[in-house]
């Protein structure tokens, strides 16, 4: 077999970027302070429909600890944004990994926000 013929004997690898798999858009949605969800909002090349449930919650989490950290003040402000770092980094876990994120106070918010933009 010539270099030639090898050349396209090989099998071609697929090229699919991090934004095309969807337990990554899931997954990247949660990274702290809106810049996942923004982010993957309009980058994501997955099924927007499954990943705006990742993103709504992100966002509400995100818009919640912000108006915390204008409330507390020093060390609660710091014990605020640490529990939120790790619950961003539990979430984007349990998303990248397929698993169901379902919390029963973010759906409520989610529903009274679909219901007023519906309107």
């Amino acid at each position: 077999m010539s270099k030639s013929e090898k050349k396209w004997a090989t099998p071609v690898v697929s090229q699919t970027g991090i934004l095309e798999k969807a337990n990554m858009v899931h997954a990247m949605s949660y990274f702290p302070y809106f810049i996942g969800a923004v982010a993957m909002y309009f980058l994501g090349n997955t099924d927007k429909k499954a990943a705006l449930h990742h993103i709504k919650y992100s966002a509400i989490v995100a818009f919640g600890i912000c108006i915390l950290l204008i409330i507390l003040n020093g060390f609660f402000a710091s014990v605020a944004n640490g529990a939120y770092l790790i619950l961003s980094g539990y979430f984007a876990y349990k998303a990248y990994n397929g698993e169901e994120i379902e919390v029963e106070f973010l759906d409520v918010i989610e529903d009274k926000i679909s219901e007023t933009i519906k309107k």
